[in-house]
């Protein structure tokens, strides 16, 4: 339900079946057996928490085929809806006017190859390459494969049940009350600094904590943050580090041991690490657990079940996956695991 993978079979692309990020596809997830949803939470323009994965959005062009990426955070929150297809539909069907394109443009060298923008992103969707002919608008991505590699170029990313993009008060409303939430809050940083600048933390963390505040005194739903320690100590906060996997001038980021360090000297309840680099230190596992914090994993290795369930082996108390049916599928039901839902105080 989470990374939109790359599928593609001897025929052509395999469909994508729901859109990451949306009520139906955490609803999904909560009806195969999981127990928390994790997902992004990005700030429009206009102070509105939506659920985002990255701090930029691509598009293709209704009237030029041309890709557009634009921030999240310069976009107003009636921009961000019209970006959904299905926001899109609901609008055609009822007669209100279709929104207009902006937005910068991808360079050709981001294109590598230099082949047409339609070309390239209607051939993986099996459209017509005309203007006319696509959707409006078109969101398009850059996908990983199975393996996690980065594809050359970006595709129309279609799914065949698609759902609005939610803000975070409608994931809230909407999002069966049998699953946790795990929050990560997206700073709109650059990977090359270090320290996200103060006027930035206020913007994101003021609008986010004072929606989750407000729902969460009539809710009993688990909730954990993946920052905000210093802002609230209601909810627990797990810091997310990749382990080294992706580079980052934050040293937390780029080392497991430097992330123990941080969470013990911060009071964090644990950590949410890439699985990537779990395989390649696995000890460090059992330093986290010695010293009280919980560790929970995230990444593409997490799709196979044998490694999943070696995990509860090594001490960690919580899987992120995309394919959720099929893990839980694996082990004849989620009990199977051995590991209930981590309990975070």
């Amino acid at each position: 339900m989470g990374e939109n993978l790359l599928a593609l079979t001897a025929t052509g692309r395999h469909l994508m079946k729901y859109r990451e990020n949306t009520i139906r596809s955490f609803n999904t997830a909560a009806a195969a057996g999981a127990s928390f949803v994790e997902f992004d939470v990005q700030v429009t323009r206009d102070g509105i928490p939506v659920i985002w994965h990255d701090d930029d959005v691509l598009t293709i062009s209704r009237h030029s085929g041309v890709p557009q990426m634009r921030r999240i955070c310069d976009l107003t929150l009636d921009e961000f809806k019209q970006l959904s297809p299905a926001h899109c539909s609901q609008n055609s069907a009822a007669g209100l006017p279709e929104s207009s394109d902006n937005g910068s443009s991808i360079s050709e060298q981001a294109l590598s190859d230099g082949v047409a923008a339609t070309d390239r992103l209607d051939s993986h969707a099996g459209a017509s390459t005309s203007t006319a002919a696509v959707p409006c608008p078109a969101l398009g991505r850059v996908f990983n494969d199975e393996q996690g590699k980065r594809a050359s170029c970006p595709m129309h990313w279609a799914v065949s049940n698609d759902d609005e993009l939610p803000t975070l008060a409608e994931v809230f409303k909407g999002v069966s009350p049998s699953v946790g939430f795990d929050i990560e809050v997206k700073m709109a940083t650059p990977s090359d600094m270090p320290v996200t600048p103060p006027q930035e933390v206020d913007r994101m963390v003021n609008a986010i904590l004072e929606q989750v505040q407000a729902v969460a005194t009539h809710s009993s739903r688990p909730i954990f943050f993946s920052a905000l320690r210093q802002r609230q100590s209601r909810f627990p906060v797990l810091l997310l580090s990749t382990g080294g996997t992706c580079w980052h001038a934050d040293e937390r980021r780029m080392s497991i041991a430097a992330a123990i360090s941080f969470a013990l000297e911060a009071g964090l309840q644990g950590l949410v690490l890439d699985s990537g680099a779990v395989q390649e230190q696995q000890p460090a596992i059992a330093a986290a657990r010695s010293k009280g914090l919980k560790v929970l994993t995230y990444g593409l290795q997490n799709n196979d079940p044998s490694w999943v369930r070696y995990q509860y082996t090594l001490g960690i108390q919580g899987a992120i996956v995309d394919d959720v049916a099929g893990i839980i599928s694996a082990f004849g039901q989620a009990s199977s695991l051995k590991a209930p839902a981590p309990e975070i105080e």
